[in-house]
Protein backbone atom coordinates (compact mmCIF):
# COMPACT_ATOMS: atom_id res chain seq x y z
CA UNK A 1 0.00 0.00 0.00
CA UNK A 2 2.02 3.33 -1.18
CA UNK A 3 -0.05 5.89 1.78
CA UNK A 4 2.37 8.71 0.27
CA UNK A 5 1.55 12.30 0.71
CA UNK A 6 3.37 15.60 -0.02
CA UNK A 7 2.68 18.86 1.17
CA UNK A 8 4.10 21.84 0.28
CA UNK A 9 4.52 25.30 2.30
CA UNK A 10 6.14 28.70 2.75
CA UNK A 11 7.87 29.04 6.07
CA UNK A 12 10.15 31.38 5.85
CA UNK A 13 13.12 31.64 5.05
CA UNK A 14 12.44 27.76 3.76
CA UNK A 15 9.64 26.35 1.35
CA UNK A 16 8.75 23.59 3.48
CA UNK A 17 7.98 20.42 1.55
CA UNK A 18 6.82 17.51 4.08
CA UNK A 19 6.56 14.19 3.59
CA UNK A 20 4.74 11.38 4.65
CA UNK A 21 4.51 7.44 4.09
CA UNK A 22 6.23 5.88 1.54
CA UNK A 23 8.90 6.65 -1.05
CA UNK A 24 9.70 4.76 -3.44
CA UNK A 25 9.92 4.17 -7.41
CA UNK A 26 6.00 4.29 -7.62
CA UNK A 27 5.35 7.43 -5.84
CA UNK A 28 8.45 9.47 -6.73
CA UNK A 29 6.94 11.28 -9.73
CA UNK A 30 4.65 12.80 -7.25
CA UNK A 31 7.33 14.43 -5.58
CA UNK A 32 8.81 15.39 -8.61
CA UNK A 33 6.32 17.08 -10.12
CA UNK A 34 6.01 19.47 -6.20
CA UNK A 35 10.01 19.92 -6.53
CA UNK A 36 10.32 20.81 -10.14
CA UNK A 37 8.36 23.75 -10.12
CA UNK A 38 10.26 24.86 -7.27
CA UNK A 39 13.87 24.50 -8.23
CA UNK A 40 13.23 26.08 -11.60
CA UNK A 41 12.98 29.62 -8.98
CA UNK A 42 16.19 30.91 -8.22
CA UNK A 43 17.14 30.97 -4.80
CA UNK A 44 14.45 28.90 -3.29
CA UNK A 45 16.09 26.94 -0.16
CA UNK A 46 13.84 24.21 0.30
CA UNK A 47 13.62 22.22 3.58
CA UNK A 48 12.63 18.50 3.14
CA UNK A 49 10.60 17.61 6.56
CA UNK A 50 10.90 13.48 6.48
CA UNK A 51 9.36 12.92 10.48
CA UNK A 52 6.58 11.25 9.10
CA UNK A 53 8.25 9.28 6.47
CA UNK A 54 8.58 5.39 6.76
CA UNK A 55 9.95 3.78 3.99
CA UNK A 56 12.61 5.84 1.05
CA UNK A 57 14.31 3.60 -1.67
CA UNK A 58 16.99 5.00 -3.81
CA UNK A 59 14.74 6.49 -5.97
CA UNK A 60 13.54 8.88 -3.25
CA UNK A 61 16.48 9.38 -1.77
CA UNK A 62 17.67 10.53 -5.87
CA UNK A 63 15.08 13.54 -5.46
CA UNK A 64 16.41 14.95 -2.51
CA UNK A 65 19.98 14.98 -3.19
CA UNK A 66 19.09 16.10 -6.88
CA UNK A 67 16.90 19.27 -4.78
CA UNK A 68 18.95 19.72 -1.63
CA UNK A 69 22.91 19.41 -3.88
CA UNK A 70 22.21 21.17 -6.96
CA UNK A 71 24.88 21.70 -9.68
CA UNK A 72 25.39 24.08 -9.74
CA UNK A 73 24.88 24.90 -6.32
CA UNK A 74 22.52 27.92 -5.67
CA UNK A 75 22.64 30.11 -2.73
CA UNK A 76 21.04 28.40 0.35
CA UNK A 77 20.32 24.75 -1.18
CA UNK A 78 18.14 22.49 0.41
CA UNK A 79 18.12 21.01 3.74
CA UNK A 80 16.56 17.75 5.65
CA UNK A 81 15.19 17.52 8.63
CA UNK A 82 12.91 15.17 10.70
CA UNK A 83 15.08 12.01 9.92
CA UNK A 84 14.66 9.05 11.84
CA UNK A 85 17.84 7.43 13.71
CA UNK A 86 17.84 4.53 10.85
CA UNK A 87 17.38 6.95 7.67
CA UNK A 88 20.18 9.15 9.21
CA UNK A 89 22.08 6.07 9.70
CA UNK A 90 21.71 4.84 6.22
CA UNK A 91 22.39 8.50 4.76
CA UNK A 92 25.64 8.30 6.49
CA UNK A 93 26.53 4.83 5.40
CA UNK A 94 25.95 6.26 1.67
CA UNK A 95 28.06 9.23 2.91
CA UNK A 96 25.08 11.86 2.36
CA UNK A 97 25.74 13.48 5.56
CA UNK A 98 28.61 15.17 4.22
CA UNK A 99 26.76 16.62 1.35
CA UNK A 100 23.48 17.67 3.05
CA UNK A 101 23.06 19.80 5.62
CA UNK A 102 20.53 18.40 8.24
CA UNK A 103 18.59 19.16 11.25
CA UNK A 104 17.27 16.90 13.80
CA UNK A 105 13.85 18.84 13.80
CA UNK A 106 12.35 21.40 11.51
CA UNK A 107 11.90 23.62 14.45
CA UNK A 108 16.00 23.63 14.39
CA UNK A 109 16.31 24.05 11.22
CA UNK A 110 13.67 27.24 11.67
CA UNK A 111 16.15 28.48 14.14
CA UNK A 112 18.93 28.55 11.99
CA UNK A 113 17.94 29.64 8.92
CA UNK A 114 21.33 31.61 7.66
CA UNK A 115 22.58 29.98 4.06
CA UNK A 116 24.71 26.77 5.42
CA UNK A 117 27.87 25.00 3.69
CA UNK A 118 26.60 21.70 2.64
CA UNK A 119 27.14 18.46 4.88
CA UNK A 120 26.79 20.36 8.13
CA UNK A 121 24.88 18.59 10.24
CA UNK A 122 23.05 19.33 13.83
CA UNK A 123 22.62 16.15 14.81
CA UNK A 124 22.67 16.62 18.54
Amino acid sequence: MHDFQVSVAQSPPFTLITLSGELDVLTVPALREQVAPLLARPATRILFDLERLRFIDSAGMRVLIDACVRNPPKDGDGAVCGMSPQMRHLFSLLGLSSRLTMYPTRADALRRPAAEPPGTAHMN
